[in-house]
Formats: C-alpha cells, structure tokens, sequence
C-alpha cells in the first residue's frame, strides 16, 4: 500500500489520505529521537513528512502531532509556518495553526493573522484565532490592526475581538 493515495476535496483540492500505519511509525520515531536527543529539526525530508502526516484521519493522532510538535519546540515554526501559508490541504493548515499556538512563537504572528484573514476554509481561521489568542500580548497590536481596518470582513473582525478577550 502507498503511504498516501490522492482525493479530490469538494472545493477541488487535492487531499492526500495519509496511511495510519506510517503515521503511528513516525510518530513513534520521532517521539524516540527526541528522548534520545538525537532529533534533527533541520531534517526537512522528516520535518515533511511530519507535516504531511497532519492530514491522519484520527483526531488522536493529529493532537499527538501538535504535541510532538510542541517538544521539538521553536525550531519546528519556520515549517509549520509555511504549511500554514502553502498546504493544499485544510486539515493540514488546520493542524499547523494548532501547533504554532501549542509553540507560542511570535514569530508566526503575521503568519497567523494571513491564515485568519485569508485562508478559504473557515476551520482554519478558527485555528489561526484560537494560536493568536495563546500568543497574548505580542499578538494585540495585529489583532487591534485588524479590528480597526475599514476593510476586513465582520467575521475576522470578530475572530480577532474573541482571540483578544482570551
């Protein structure tokens, strides 16, 4: 079996539907390379295949993934961040949003504030909302930004308004 088959979305983007077999043996790699302390955040064949990952169909294993994610620590933003802003997959952007609240970085706050903006699934913004009301403070200027703009649609306007009184 191929570690992942292609879909078609409703909105016609290509998903890819990830093995779970591969999902749970990653997860128990990498979780082991951590303890070890021999995990390499700068592997980007293994950082993609972690993100790729976060399109499992099971709850349970995409919160291990945000979790993982969260002991690898702040080395793991610049590639959540750019799944985040690049991944055709929902799911994935979803999963990406969550972890980057798990990590707390405030170096994904623009990041963020585009996924709110304009990601076209509406989940995802929720995600990216939820990761700027965990990034406290250093998100108020932007999410200030966004409440006081003429332009941005209402609902934004009120994701940043619940991410601010968090």
């Amino acid at each position: 079996m191929d570690a992942t088959e292609s879909d078609v979305a409703p909105h016609g983007e290509v998903l890819e539907t990830i093995d779970p077999d591969i999902t749970d043996a990653l997860i128990d790699v990498v979780s082991q390379q951590i303890e070890l302390l021999t995990f390499d955040p700068e592997d980007s064949a293994l950082m993609s295949r972690l993100i790729d990952s976060c399109a499992d169909p099971r709850e349970e294993m995409r919160l291990k993934l945000v979790e993982l994610f969260g002991e690898i620590g702040e080395e793991a933003t610049p590639v959540l961040v750019h799944a985040l802003s690049n991944h055709p997959n929902p799911l994935v952007r979803r999963v990406c949003a969550k972890a980057l609240a798990r990590l707390g970085d405030p170096d994904a706050i623009p990041t963020l504030i585009h996924a709110l903006m304009q990601d076209a699934d509406p989940m995802t913004q929720s995600s990216a909302s939820g990761a700027l009301a965990r990034m406290g403070e250093a998100a108020v200027p932007a999410l200030l930004e966004v409440i006081e703009s003429p332009t941005y649609p209402d609902a934004q306007k009120g994701q940043a308004g619940w991410a601010l009184s968090c």
